[in-house]
């Protein structure tokens, strides 16, 4: 459906306090649609935000400490690191310290190819910026839910990390 809109000056519109107050300054435009047949308020808005570009956060805001990357990139490394390293774990009785000694260069790699793919969108995406809010949710998928599995996981890593170090067992081999 194609919608056009004519502009008519204030000053034309019909008189009324705030009109002609705001036509006595010089300023203001009334936009009215030009069909005759009214567009209802949720259609508006989707297409009013078609063309919107989305407004875009510099990297030292992004990654200051009150900005979304750097528990957003930290969350995404230890989901990654906790479901590898608990999964090598039970197949090949290494524990995650062990690992982590062992493939320190995979997780610089890792954790390195993830902060890059989180600033992606910034480089691609026009109705989006990188912060995850920007976006929204995603069927069952939400930032907020991701924010949560990434604090879990961060925990969850930590602990496994202390136990193991300590001499327990996380699982039983």
């Amino acid at each position: 459906m194609s919608v056009s809109f004519r502009a008519t000056p204030l000053s034309a519109a019909p008189a009324g306090r705030r009109t002609t107050a705001v036509a006595r300054r010089g300023g203001g435009v009334r936009v009215m649609a030009a069909d005759k047949e009214a567009v209802p308020a949720a259609q508006a808005f989707k297409m009013s935000q078609v063309n919107k570009v989305a407004k875009r956060k510099g990297f030292a805001e992004s990654m200051a400490f009150g900005g979304w990357a750097p528990e957003v990139i930290n969350g995404r490394a230890a989901q990654l690191a906790f479901v590898a390293g608990v999964g090598a774990e039970l197949a090949t009785g290494e524990t995650l310290p062990a690992q982590f000694h062992d493939h320190i260069f995979a997780l610089v790699f890792a954790s390195t190819l993830i902060a890059l793919a989180s600033f992606m969108p910034d480089v691609q995406a026009r109705k989006y910026s990188a912060e995850p809010e920007s976006k929204g949710a995603f069927g069952t998928f939400s930032p907020g839910k991701e924010m949560l599995h990434g604090r879990l996981a961060m925990v969850g890593l930590a602990a496994t990390l202390l136990l193991e170090q300590s001499g327990t067992p996380f699982f039983f081999h």
